[in-house]
């Protein structure tokens, strides 16, 4: 007996396209939709409806289903234009567009094999962290968590479906009893989930989002051989509406999401579904070409606009946040066309695809993708990390050596470089600065006295720490007559060690997680390196709003109890350091992250915040006379660079080149004079 398949509706297509909208706002930085990721409910809920129709359908006229025909028509429908998206990232990280973007190849893996979400998982990622421009690069495939759980669904669904089907025929109760019993107790799992393994878990585990799911199979199983009540065409638009309601008041990384609640997404989902089977004014819009148009093509949609958007996030136009969402979804609308005319509909269309085939083709194709990956993605960790040959050519010879003697800057005729045709004076590389292919000229500047000894510089603090002494020790390597620099960061710990921040991770006790760095490590390092100046540096973890005590409220960096408690717990740092014999300790004033690059609120890059840090550090060095401030961020205010999204890619941390134009240009010269005067 041929298959059937079910009828289609419209609506469902305009469905999918509201959804994907809701995203591509979200992910644009649209501010009053904050909670348009709950679109990817959406079509978890729609997902697990239509698949379950075709299930029963299918089921009613065989009176068995072909597990392995649904397993080719899955493969038909999601895999060509997956492995097109996979396979042109991975050329495009090969061109490097995506410079600098940390454990790509892990993640074209995780994409390939259908399991990016327990990738993202086990990093220790969280979802805010995919759109949060200061937690790093971000990262072209993010977006796959949500395919691969849909996909774990696809893989398992059949046969557990054909189990239940023969489990309620022995027991003699109908499928949809046994499907609710399986809804409402992953209903149950998702809270339990959130409340034992964490908000990350609650957001990113198959487990915790199956209910969504499950909520469109058990809707498909209750309508299955039903006539549609006329009762029920007012649930599409109030469920519309509190879908709308949530995707705008739901919050960004924190909030019900991460506690458990989307399976209540799920019903609102699921009642829309409901709703739209009877006729009704939302029907009839959803029903309208354009929505039905974008709904075809929103799985091409979802699958290339996060790409898009990540590459014309890394240019620095200076544009309305609106007028770059316009483009990103311009570019990503056209893609989606060309995939789903080129790619998607001749594939899932093709009569010449018959399952074998279908199996070989799948497997080659995935096996190509792999074979990409392991050869043309670049295995990058981090772009801002200390070049290992520079670090072993600069780092500190921890032999004993005598004190340094305080020395003046001379005054001495150098060579300063001119380009050709225009006057304009270059600073010469005595401290090494690159020259320019140019014309030389001579002029009289004031450079700094080589010390008698190389000056003995040991970085420490946060990642900011190291990409700023990423820099130093590449100066420092070229210029070893000045100094040598061993890095000791402890990237992700601020030396605020009071308090408790609230993280998308859950609460972090900051004495216990970073107390070993401040308090065991880096004395440790300072004993073993008998450095002359501990440069310290830290930034965007120790102005994140605090509480105080575990369960006391919580308060913003800028709050007086705050600051109060950076200079205690920086100044309890500084001493422990001076007690061993540190003969200076500077503190460098880091500057403010760039702002965030989709626009919203963005806590890490208020000046205020910072401005408390810096405060409290020049309260700190006021009453200790063996230390000195670097002012960095004042420094770089009348510099280029300081604005400069390119030298800082992620808004936060510096590329080699721009932290070694740092310290040749001024960083490197004022520690150096700080271990000296």
């Amino acid at each position: 007996m041929s298959r059937r398949t079910i009828a289609y509706q419209p609506a469902l297509d305009g469905t999918r396209a509201l959804a994907v909208t809701a995203v591509l706002l979200f992910h644009g930085g649209v501010s009053w939709m904050s909670g348009g990721y709950l679109g990817v409910s959406v079509f978890f809920t729609l997902s697990g409806y239509l698949i379950t129709s075709l299930l029963l359908t299918e089921h009613a006229s065989t009176g068995s289903i072909a597990a392995a025909a649904f397993y080719t028509r899955r493969a038909r429908r999601l895999l060509p234009a997956s492995l097109v998206c996979i396979v042109g990232v991975c050329l495009m990280a090969w061109a490097g567009w995506f410079e600098g973007v940390a454990n790509l190849r892990r993640d074209v893996f995780g994409a390939v094999f259908q399991v990016f979400n327990w990738v993202k998982l086990g990093s220790g990622e969280s979802y805010a962290d995919l759109t949060a421009a200061q937690a790093g690069l971000k990262q072209p495939l993010d977006h796959y968590w949500s395919l691969a759980i849909e996909e774990q669904f696809y893989w398992v669904w059949p046969l557990v479906f054909i189990g239940l089907v023969a489990f309620a025929r022995r027991r003699g109760v109908k499928v949809f009893t046994v499907v609710a019993w399986l809804t409402g107790l992953s209903a149950v799992a998702a809270p339990v989930i959130a409340q034992v393994w964490g908000p990350n878990a609650a957001y990113w585990a198959t487990p915790a989002r199956i209910c969504e799911i499950l909520a469109g199979a058990l809707v498909a199983c209750w309508l299955h051989g039903r006539s549609v009540p006329r009762g029920v065409a007012p649930l599409a638009p109030i469920s519309l509406g509190v879908l709308t309601v949530a995707c705008v008041l739901f919050p960004d990384g924190h909030g019900p999401a991460y506690q458990g609640a989307l399976p209540l997404v799920a019903a609102a989902s699921a009642a829309l579904i409901v709703g739209l089977q009877a006729a009704g004014p939302v029907r009839s819009l959803l029903a309208a070409r354009p929505f039905v148009g974008l709904g075809k093509i929103s799985y091409g949609v979802y699958l290339y606009h996060w790409p898009v958007f990540v590459l014309i996030d890394r240019e620095t136009w200076d544009l309305p946040v609106g007028v770059v969402l316009l483009i990103k979804s311009s570019i990503t609308l056209v893609v989606a066309v060309v995939s789903y005319s080129l790619v998607e509909r001749p594939i899932r269309t093709a009569s010449w695809m018959p399952p074998r085939r279908t199996l070989v083709a799948a497997l080659a194709g995935t096996a190509v993708a792999s074979i990409i990956a392991i050869t043309v993605v670049p295995a990058t960790t981090k772009y801002y990390g200390v070049d290992s040959a520079a670090a072993e050519q600069a780092a500190i010879d921890s032999g004993p050596v005598e004190p340094l003697v305080p020395l003046s800057p001379a005054t001495t005729t150098t060579v300063t470089s001119v380009t050709a045709g225009t006057g304009d004076a270059v600073p010469s590389t005595v401290l090494g600065a690159e020259p320019s292919t140019t014309l030389p000229a001579v002029t009289t500047t004031t450079q700094l006295a080589v010390p008698p000894r190389p000056v003995r510089i040991l970085v420490v603090g946060d990642s900011t720490a190291e990409a700023t002494g990423a820099g130093l020790v590449a100066w420092a390597a070229a210029n070893p007559q000045y100094a040598q620099v061993s890095v000791a960061a402890g990237p992700g710990c601020g030396l605020v060690l009071i308090g408790y921040l609230e993280l998308t991770t859950g609460q972090r006790d900051t004495d216990a997680e970073c107390g070993p760095y401040a308090r065991d490590f880096v004395p440790a390092k300072a004993v073993e390196l008998q450095p002359d100046v501990v440069m310290v540096m830290t930034t965007v973890w120790d102005v994140l709003d605090r509480r105080l005590t575990k369960d006391g409220p919580l308060l913003p960096a800028t709050d007086p109890a705050v600051e109060a408690a950076m200079v205690a717990s920086l100044g309890e740092f500084t001493d422990r350091l001076l007690a061993l014999g540190v003969p200076r300790v500077v503190w460098v004033d880091g500057p403010v992250p760039l702002g965030s690059l989709v626009g919203g609120d963005d806590s890490q890059a208020q000046p205020a915040r910072h401005a408390t840090l810096h405060r409290a550090v020049a309260s700190v060095a006021a009453t200790r006379p063996a230390v000195r401030v670097v002012d960095l961020a004042a420094w770089l205010h009348d510099q280029p660079i300081g604005a400069d999204r390119s030298a800082r890619l992620d808004g936060v941390h510096w590329t080699g080149k721009a932290a070694l134009q740092i310290s040749a240009e001024f960083l490197g010269a004022a520690l150096v004079q700080a271990a000296l005067s």
